[in-house]
């Protein structure tokens, strides 16, 4: 793959994530301010099952028809039949635990709830094996189109539905139509089709790649989203829906920074994975380019989190402002950890996958537990003990095969810290110098905290800035000679 491709890919999935989290994210500001916190402490609880049982039902098996460069369409049309299977049966059983669920924690509304999670589950085993064929030959232009369509459509159903007084069923229904119309826009854009081929010896070579990153996959959404369990148990959906609000705010940018980059890294990491220099310069490249644009996202929305709940979503969710100012700060090394994941499955290191998973998810659950005897508050303060300590995980396998671990990967990131540590202390300054109402000091704040980012980026001469601009059609500009040969 070219570098020409690699980086038209880049932006293709730069503009689908962008699209869809954008319009999903400008959806969530109007239903946050029609609808309750509780309202959005059920959803997420609903969410939780429905993420979990999409994690079993496909069974890694897509992620591995996107490590694998030669799949048949046997191999591919066996893995349709496979995902679809295990979605129907863990549908069967979500359905089947609803009124369990409801009374368990006493929200009668779970019970129908259910089968709109049993729905989804559905809907996305069938679009599942064309996403990843497509994600594989990097078409991300048709993926993107599809996945701005989806949110669009959604976005209407869910708005228009709480605007006639739906109240929770406006976020189902915008779940449920997010599914159904992502899965029909993939099966009309891919010329591909599922044979009736469907035996289970065929996805032997790809279920051994994707049982692994499936049970790595599952302790990663019982721990992510397991809080919502925790917390929706102990403190009530209302903190759950503050502490949901907070964390869906903190990775928005966080998690558009790291897919945008991940989505193309295992494909291209794939195509290289025998190539060790290359991968170390294009995993220094993701990693500086991702952080970049994070690190000073992170800090910002660290410093104005008042600012931000009160402007996007109303007063009524000021109460999330601590958690979020946190989380944010949890959130700052997002980017590292989803891209030196991304290098292990490029290399088919399944087995050390998931023994880094095990062993982060051990470390998670300890923090999570620990965390929430101090309440919402806590567990949020966990999640930067995890951040931490999951970083010396993650990136010991690209130590260890590559040279290139946690240190050196920090110490190429010295000017963003820099340039970032810089603009905080002007935010901070200039917030408090101001002591305005929200909307003209995030704006104020905002503005000149970016200008100074990036000024003290270039006056520092930042390695990450120059890599930066070398991959944009920034007219004139060309990175010293010297500095190519840095990196």
């Amino acid at each position: 793959m070219t570098k020409q491709k690699a980086a038209k890919a880049g932006l293709w999935s730069a503009l689908d994530i962008a699209f869809r989290q954008g319009v999903q994210f400008v959806v969530t500001i109007v239903l946050a301010r029609l609808l309750t916190p509780e309202d959005f402490g059920v959803i997420a609880l609903l969410a939780f099952f429905a993420t979990l049982s999409i994690a079993f039902a496909q069974s890694g098996l897509t992620a591995g028809l996107v490590q694998r460069q030669d799949t048949s369409r046997a191999e591919e049309s066996a893995v349709f039949w496979w995902n679809l299977a295990v979605a129907l049966i863990f549908s069967v059983v979500m359905v089947a635990a609803g009124p369990a669920l409801a009374a368990f924690y006493e929200i009668p509304v779970l019970r129908p709830l259910m089968w709109v999670a049993a729905a989804q589950v559905i809907l996305s085993a069938l679009g599942a094996v064309h996403s990843a064929l497509m994600t594989r030959s990097l078409e991300f232009g048709q993926l993107t189109k599809v996945g701005v369509a989806s949110s669009v459509v959604a976005g209407v159903a869910g708005v228009a539905i709480a605007v006639m007084g739906g109240g929770i069923w406006a976020l189902a229904a915008q779940m449920t139509a997010a599914a159904a119309v992502n899965t029909a826009g993939l099966w009309m854009v891919s010329p591909w089709r599922p044979s009736l081929h469907w035996r289970f010896r065929t996805i032997r070579r790809i279920l051994n790649f994707g049982t692994w990153v499936s049970i790595g996959y599952l302790l990663e959404v019982l721990y992510t989203q397991g809080s919502s369990l925790l917390i929706g148990k102990l403190y009530g959906v209302r903190d759950l829906g503050f502490y949901n609000r907070a964390m869906s705010t903190q990775l928005l940018p966080s998690s558009i920074m790291a897919q945008i980059v991940s989505r193309i890294a295992l494909p291209l990491f794939a195509a290289r994975a025998e190539d060790l220099d290359a991968l170390r310069r294009g995993l220094r490249m993701a990693i500086g380019l991702a952080m970049m644009l994070n690190l000073p996202l992170m800090t910002g929305l660290a410093l104005l989190a008042p600012e931000v709940l009160v402007v996007l979503f109303g007063a009524k969710w000021l109460p999330a402002a601590p958690i979020l100012t946190i989380l944010a700060i949890g959130g700052i090394l997002f980017p590292l950890h989803a891209i030196n994941l991304q290098l292990v499955l490029a290399q088919g290191h399944t087995r050390i996958f998931l023994r880094n998973e095990i062993a982060k998810k051990t470390i998670g659950v300890t923090c999570m537990l620990v965390g929430s005897v101090f309440g919402i508050v806590g567990l949020a303060y966990s999640q930067i003990v995890y951040s931490l300590l999951a970083a010396i995980v993650n990136t010991r396998p690209s130590q260890v095969s590559l040279g290139y671990g946690l240190i050196r990967q920090l110490r190429d990131l010295t000017g963003i810290f820099l340039a970032t540590a810089v603009m905080a202390a002007g935010v901070l300054a200039l917030k408090i110098l101001l002591d305005m109402e929200p909307l003209p000091t995030l704006v104020i704040c905002t503005a000149a905290g970016g200008l100074l980012y990036l000024l003290t980026g270039f006056l520092i001469r930042s390695a990450s800035f120059m890599d930066a601009l070398s991959l944009l059609p920034v007219p004139g500009f060309r990175r010293p000679a010297a500095e190519r040969e840095g990196t």
